[in-house]
């Protein structure tokens, strides 16, 4: 019999340079039928090369990588990929990493300790056009931020 729902799938590249974390959020996302994992990058480079080649749906990026950066991937990716929606997933909940992160046009930031519980949240309220941030990130506590340093604001 065909399966025919395989075209809805929500398609996700992911981008990390611990090949353990990558396979283990596969393995958590792929559990869910709505998830299709379409390709995974070891570094920055390698991900924008697959964004350009696979135009996913959503890229899942660590901040911290060789060759890339996660910042620089975001950026880039919304340069050469615009439809696509970029989660930052990191250790780091700095205001500093999230405020770079969104300024640079991502759509979530999922801390790691979090679990894949937020990344599944935050790919749902991106694929609508929403903003996730994972606790205790907050809207208010990167708006602080960015008056307290005088940055520009976000859009």
């Amino acid at each position: 019999m065909h399966n025919n729902n395989h075209e809805n799938r929500i398609t996700i590249v992911l981008a990390d340079d611990h090949t353990i974390v990558r396979q283990g959020i596969r393995r958590l996302l792929e559990d869910k039928q709505e998830f299709e994992v379409t390709g995974e990058a070891a570094d920055g480079e390698e991900a924008l090369k697959l964004l350009a080649e696979l135009h996913p749906d959503v890229l899942v990026t660590d901040i911290r990588m060789p060759k890339k950066d996660g910042i620089e991937v975001v950026r880039e990716a919304k340069e050469c990929c615009p439809k696509t929606k970029v989660i930052v997933l990191s250790m780091y909940g700095s205001e500093a990493y999230v405020y770079s992160a969104l300024r640079a046009g991502a759509s979530g930031y999922v801390l790691k300790i979090r679990g894949v519980q937020d990344l599944d949240i935050a790919i749902q309220e991106v694929m609508r056009g929403k903003r996730f941030l994972s606790e205790p990130i907050t809207e208010e506590t990167v708006e602080a931020y960015r008056v307290r340093t005088k940055k520009p604001p976000l859009t």
